[in-house]
C-alpha cells in the first residue's frame, strides 16, 4: 500500500478483551458545522467574562458594556443619540477590577449645537449618582460648541476625543466599578456661561482667575466656586483704587478666622475683620470699603482678596487694569495683631507684613 493511501484512511481501533467485551472504536473528525458552533460558544463565553457588568440606560432592558443603546434628549427631538459605555481593567496591588472608564455618544444632530450634555451613572437602587472620576466627581459635563466638543464645568480628570457628531468622554482615573453601574442618564441643557481671564463676570467685574478644580469659598466656607473677578475701574459704578488703612482696629489680633491665605478664604477673612470688636466696622477702611462696594450689577458679596487671591490678581494685573501708580495692595490675610499681608504690585510681587494702620491700595474682588 502506498504511504499516501495509509495517511488517507481512517484508523480502526479493535480493542480485544476490554472489560471482557470486544469493542470497535471508530475515530471520526467533527463536522465543520459542529466546530463552528463550538467557536461561537467559546467566543460568547470570552465576551461574557470580559464585560464586567450589565447596565440599564434609562429605559429598556439591560445591555452590556461595549454595546450601544439609543436615547433621545431635549435638544435631539426625534433623533436618537447612541450611547456606548465602555469598561477597562485596572490593575491594583494584589489584583484588579473592571471600571466604567468612558462613554461614547454618537449620532448627535446639529440641533444640539451650543448645548451642554450631562452624563451620570447610578447603582441598582440609589438615587444618588455614582462617583465617576477624580474620587468624587459624579457627573461628566461636555459642551457642544457649534459641533466642537469641549470639557464642561468641573471636568478636570476627564478628556474628550471626537469626530463629527460624536464624542467620547474618557475618565483618566475611573472610580466606578463596572459591576456597580446599573443605569446611565444623559441630559441636554442650555450651554453654561464659560468665563476666561479678561471676561466680564456676573458682578460686572473682570475675571482674573479660573480654577481647574472648583474651590471652597463663601462667607462660612460652605460654597464652591470656580472664578474670581475684580472690581472694574471703568463704566457704571466703577471702583477707584485708593490707599486705605486695613481696618478700624489696628492693634488686636483677630485670629484664625482672618488668617486664611488660600484661594477661597478672602470673603471669610474680610467678614472677620469687619465684625471685630473695637472698630472693625469703621467706615472708610479697606475691609469695610470692600464690603460696601456693589459694582455695576449691584451685588453685595465683594471682599478684600486673601493672599493667594491677591497673588492671582498680581499675575493678571494687566487684564484688570491695575494702576501702576499704586505700589502695594492689601490682602485680607492677617499676620499678627498689628499687621496684615501686602503684595508689591509695583515690583516683583513680593509679600510683606505691613502695619494695619498704614494706607495701602485696595481692589475688591468676588468669587463665584
Amino acid at each position: 500500500m502506498a504511504k499516501s493511501d495509509e495517511l488517507s484512511r481512517e484508523p480502526n481501533y479493535n480493542l480485544e478483551n476490554f472489560g471482557g467485551v470486544n469493542r470497535n472504536f471508530n475515530k471520526k473528525r467533527p463536522s465543520a458545522v459542529f466546530a463552528f458552533i463550538l467557536l461561537l460558544v467559546g467566543a460568547a463565553y470570552l465576551i461574557q467574562t470580559t464585560l464586567a457588568a450589565n447596565i440599564s440606560l434609562s429605559s429598556g432592558g439591560p445591555v452590556e458594556f461595549g454595546q450601544g443603546i439609543t436615547q433621545t434628549v431635549a435638544c435631539s427631538g426625534s433623533t436618537d443619540l447612541i450611547l456606548t459605555p465602555r469598561s477597562t481593567f485596572e490593575n491594583v496591588s494584589g489584583g484588579g477590577d473592571f471600571y466604567f472608564s468612558s462613554i461614547r455618544v454618537s449620532n448627535i444632530p446639529s440641533s444640539c449645537n451650543d448645548k451642554d450634555f450631562t452624563i451620570k451613572a447610578y447603582g441598582a437602587s440609589s438615587s444618588t449618582p455614582l462617583a465617576l472620576f477624580n474620587t468624587s466627581s459624579n457627573k461628566a459635563v461636555v459642551i457642544n460648541d457649534g459641533g466642537t466638543y469641549l470639557l464642561g464645568m468641573a471636568s478636570t480628570g476627564m478628556t474628550i476625543s471626537q469626530s463629527a457628531g460624536t464624542f467620547t468622554a474618557n475618565f483618566i482615573t475611573p472610580v466606578a466599578l463596572s459591576s456597580t453601574v446599573f443605569r446611565i442618564t444623559i441630559e441636554s441643557g442650555d450651554e453654561a456661561e464659560i468665563y476666561r481671564v479678561g471676561s466680564i463676570g456676573p458682578g460686572g467685574g473682570e475675571i482674573f482667575y479660573v480654577a481647574s478644580t472648583p474651590f471652597t469659598c463663601g462667607p462660612t466656607m460652605n460654597l464652591t466656586c470656580t472664578y474670581l473677578e475684580a472690581a472694574p475701574v471703568s463704566g457704571a459704578n466703577a471702583w477707584v483704587d485708593v490707599n486705605l488703612f486695613w481696618s478700624g482696629n489696628i492693634n488686636t489680633a483677630i485670629g484664625a478666622s482672618a488668617q486664611g491665605s488660600v484661594i477661597g478664604t478672602g470673603y471669610r477673612n474680610t467678614l472677620a475683620a469687619v465684625n471685630q470688636a473695637g472698630g472693625g466696622n469703621t467706615a472708610g477702611r479697606a475691609v469695610t470699603a470692600a464690603r460696601a462696594y456693589r459694582g455695576p450689577n449691584n451685588l453685595n458679596d465683594w471682599f478684600v482678596p486673601s493672599l493667594d487671591e491677591l497673588t492671582q490678581l498680581y499675575i493678571n494685573r494687566v487684564a484688570v487694569d491695575i494702576d501702576p501708580a499704586f505700589d502695594d495692595y492689601w490682602s485680607s490675610t492677617e499676620s499678627d495683631s498689628n499687621n496684615a499681608l501686602i503684595e508689591w504690585f509695583g515690583g516683583d510681587g513680593g509679600i510683606y507684613g505691613n502695619d494695619k494702620g498704614t494706607p495701602n491700595a485696595l481692589r475688591p474682588i468676588r468669587a463665584f
